[in-house]
């Protein structure tokens, strides 16, 4: 079953923050898309019977943006915990653009993708297919 809450739209910001972005559950995998200000990141809770339940993020063998970048036993979010087993990756890499920061040079804040919400729930439900299949074999 799915469960998905409306969805926000990303907004890219000079200073760190924490903003769900889009949270719920896709093919009985929780996920959460977070906006931390200077670019998104996307999280997905792996169930206790996974084969990712409690490995390391480079372990996890996972077609993503830049690769898993997280794996830990928590989530923080705004200002709450979640617990479970978290894994994640995130939108700051060479070609995305890293929010409004006007120290950094000129070439790196034009011309860059700005990431929105609607593509990263796309890839996150890659993600949770391939989680699926990985399950399955």
């Amino acid at each position: 079953m799915n469960r998905i809450m409306e969805m926000k739209e990303m907004k890219y910001l000079s200073k760190a923050t924490c903003q769900t972005l889009m949270n719920g559950t896709y093919k009985g995998f929780e996920f959460r898309i977070l906006n931390l200000g200077t670019h998104p990141t996307a999280y997905i809770r792996i169930p206790e019977d996974h084969k990712y339940f409690m490995q390391g993020y480079s372990s996890i063998d996972l077609n993503v943006h830049g690769g898993t970048t997280y794996s830990k036993n928590y989530l923080y979010i705004e200002d709450r915990q979640l617990d479970g087993w978290w894994i994640g990756w995130d939108y700051a890499h060479y070609g995305d653009y890293i929010g409004d920061i006007k120290r950094l040079p000129f070439e790196f804040r034009i011309g860059r993708k700005k990431w929105t919400t609607a593509e990263i729930f796309e890839e996150v439900k890659e993600a949770i297919e391939q989680l699926i299949e990985v399950q399955n074999a």
